[in-house]
């Protein structure tokens, strides 16, 4: 009873409850697209030098020639993944392509099968983190399997912490890199190839209008393709010309070093999104130097979307948003203001769109629990990228009039939208 008490939080609504609550947050006051197109949607794989890549292509099902925004999700994803950016901006009229190599996305099903309760963003408040722990050891093992009958035992979970650190490591390592650089550019090639024979659904790639976009190890990917220095030759390709990029959760990982000139190359029109509490598993990146990649690239059509409390599942695009109400922040005041975080400055022509009160700290010090705070700041991502593309690509004034006038007041206590 003891434990069920420590750990009971009130069920997930369903899912068809939570889209209507997404959808009636977006209706209020959320970006909306000129179009709502239909969608058809194909999925293959392919074989690169020996590798398996997951491709799926989602796009309008009406005939005609749409952008190209290509996906890369995170480590343990397949290609399926980020499922409500991608459907958003086909419904929107663009055809979005996603790839992910096989090993990648299995490379924590072995970590995934010993997880527990004991996954942070699943525990309703931060306090609870050493409880959980406590939990842990107090649940009983299972009764079968292990040799003469023995209980088997599963991994503590520093042990389990330990080794995604190192699969984590691995994986965003340079040499991995450069393998998932490759493998972007060949099916870059593919992707024209199939274009250019006239294949369902490829066909209606506008290849002037590329958009690279990705999650975590997906956005490490699609900032290396823009040219981020990591201090070794990585693989270009001249056939690939994206023009913007879209990065959710970027990674910056400090012992790399050269913060503030590693990314100067990143020029292109770019929409950064994070969290306040945007900390990856694999301890390489945390939410306070993410914002590092706007702000240390030049300036010009650069914005950040900073989602107030939000976690790194939240922008992963797989969950409508009931799980992501704020816990409540018992570390008072998040540390960042209206500068940004590492390296921020107040000037230098950055524009806030915050709707806070100027001065002070970004957000307050004492919050209270939001159960539609998720859904908000799921509607948030999907309202400003959109926004973001459509101004950019389709030269839409109102998009731009959403993005730079409305969005601000309309993201209230959800985050704040900056530029510069």
């Amino acid at each position: 009873m003891l434990l069920a008490a420590c750990s009971s939080r009130p069920p997930l609504p369903s899912q068809e409850d939570q889209q209507e609550k997404l959808s009636e947050i977006l209706s209020n006051g959320g970006y909306k697209t000129a179009r709502n197109f239909p969608v058809d949607v194909t999925h293959d794989v392919w074989i690169y030098q020996q590798t398996e890549l997951e491709v799926e292509l989602v796009g309008p099902s009406a005939p005609g020639s749409y952008p190209l925004i290509i996906y890369l999700p995170s480590l343990g994803e397949d290609a399926k993944a980020g499922r409500l950016w991608r459907e958003t901006w086909a419904k929107a009229g663009y055809l979005v392509f996603s790839m992910q190599p096989v090993p990648v996305s299995q490379a924590l099903k072995a970590l995934e099968a010993e997880r527990r309760f004991d996954d942070p963003e699943e525990i309703p408040d931060d306090d609870n983190t050493e409880l959980a722990d406590e939990n842990m050891a107090l649940r009983p093992e299972p009764t079968s399997g292990g040799w003469f009958g023995d209980k088997p035992r599963r991994q503590s979970r520093t042990a389990r912490e330990s080794e995604l650190r190192y699969v984590g490591h691995q994986y965003f390592g340079v040499e991995n890199l450069k393998t998932r650089l490759a493998q972007l550019f060949w099916a870059y090639a593919q992707l024209q190839t199939r274009a250019g024979l006239r294949q369902p659904l490829y066909a209606s790639a506008d290849f002037s209008k590329v958009i690279l976009a990705g999650y975590d190890l997906g956005a490490q990917t699609v900032t290396a393709a823009l040219g981020e220095n990591f201090g070794s030759g990585l693989p270009r390709a001249d056939q690939l010309k994206p023009v913007a990029a879209m990065v959710l959760s970027p990674s910056v990982d400090l012992a790399e070093g050269n913060v503030r000139s590693r990314f100067q190359a990143l020029r292109l029109p770019m929409l950064t999104i994070t969290g306040s509490e945007d900390n990856d598993p694999y301890a390489i990146s945390s939410a306070a130097v993410r914002t590092a990649v706007w702000e240390q690239a030049p300036a010009g059509g650069k914005y950040l979307l900073l989602l107030r409390g939000a976690g790194h599942r939240l922008l992963s695009g797989n969950e409508l948003g009931g799980r992501f109400g704020l816990s409540g922040v018992r570390r008072g005041d998040f540390g960042m203001d209206s500068g940004g975080g590492p390296g921020g400055h107040s000037g230098g022509g950055r524009r806030g769109m915050s709707a806070g009160g100027a001065g002070g700290g970004l957000f307050g010090k004492t919050e209270r629990r939001d159960p539609n705070l998720g859904y908000k700041q799921v509607a948030a991502i999907a309202s400003v990228s959109s926004a973001f593309l459509d101004m950019l690509i389709k030269k839409d004034e109102f998009a731009q009039a959403w993005l730079n006038e409305k969005a601000g007041k309309w993201l209230d206590r959800a985050g704040t939208l900056q530029a510069r």
